[in-house]
C-alpha cells in the first residue's frame, strides 16, 4: 500500500510543474487587446520601401498612417490603391498630410511573389504603388505601442482581423482613428481621409 502511494505521488510530482509552467505561457496574452498598438514586419523591400523592415511607431513620428490592407487579388485593394497614387500625383491630396502603408492580408494565401506582381511593379497591368509595401503574416506580433510588449495577438487580430480592402488611419500615440471597409474607391471617403489625418 505504501508503495503504490509513493508511486502516485511521484507521478503528481511530474505533472504538476508542466501545469504551472503551460498555464504561465498561457497568461501573458494580454486580457484585452490594447488600443495603442505597434508592429513590425519584413517589407517588399524595394527603393519605395526604404528598408527591408517596416516599424509602425517609426512611420508615426513624423505623420499619421493610413494603413491600406490589400490582397493582390482583391479589385476593390487595386480599385483604392489607384485612386491615391492617382489623387496624389494630380495634386488633389497633399503627400504630406500623412503616410500611406499598404500592408499584405493574406500571407496564408498569397506569396510575396504575387504582392510583387500586384503592387510592386510600375508596369501597364499592375496597380502601382509607389509607397511601402508591408508583407505581415499571421505570425507578426501586435506590440503594446509605448512598451513594445507583445500584447500575444497577432498583427491580424489587434487591427480587428480586416477584410480587404480595408483604410484604417492610425494616430500618431498608436490609436485607430477612423476605419472604413467600402470596397470600392470613392473619392468622398479618401478626402475624409486625408481631412481626419490634418486635424491629428
Amino acid at each position: 500500500m505504501l508503495r503504490k502511494i509513493l508511486v502516485l505521488a511521484l507521478t503528481i510530482s511530474f505533472l504538476l510543474p508542466g501545469c504551472i509552467e503551460s498555464n504561465s505561457v498561457i497568461g501573458t496574452k494580454y486580457d484585452e487587446i490594447p488600443l495603442r498598438l505597434n508592429f513590425e514586419a519584413q517589407t517588399l523591400d524595394r527603393a519605395e520601401d526604404n528598408g527591408s523592415t517596416f516599424e509602425l511607431k517609426k512611420e508615426l513620428e513624423s505623420s499619421p498612417v493610413l494603413l491600406l490592407w490589400v490582397g493582390s487579388s482583391c479589385f476593390g485593394c487595386h480599385d483604392w490603391t489607384n485612386l491615391i497614387r492617382e489623387s496624389l500625383e494630380n495634386g488633389s491630396l497633399n503627400n504630406s498630410t500623412l503616410s500611406i502603408v499598404s500592408v499584405h492580408r493574406w500571407a496564408n494565401l498569397e506569396g510575396e511573389d504575387e504582392v510583387m506582381r500586384a503592387f510592386g511593379e510600375d508596369t501597364n497591368d499592375s496597380s502601382y504603388t509607389p509607397w511601402k509595401i508591408v508583407m505581415a503574416n499571421e505570425q507578426t506580433p501586435a506590440l503594446e505601442f509605448f512598451s513594445d510588449e507583445n500584447t500575444g495577438y497577432n498583427v491580424y487580430e489587434a487591427y480587428g482581423n480586416p477584410g480587404t480592402p480595408t483604410l484604417q488611419l492610425i494616430g500618431d500615440n498608436g490609436i485607430k482613428m477612423w476605419q472604413s471597409k467600402n470596397y470600392w474607391a470613392n473619392t468622398t471617403i479618401l478626402q475624409e481621409i486625408w481631412d481626419t489625418a490634418s486635424k491629428l
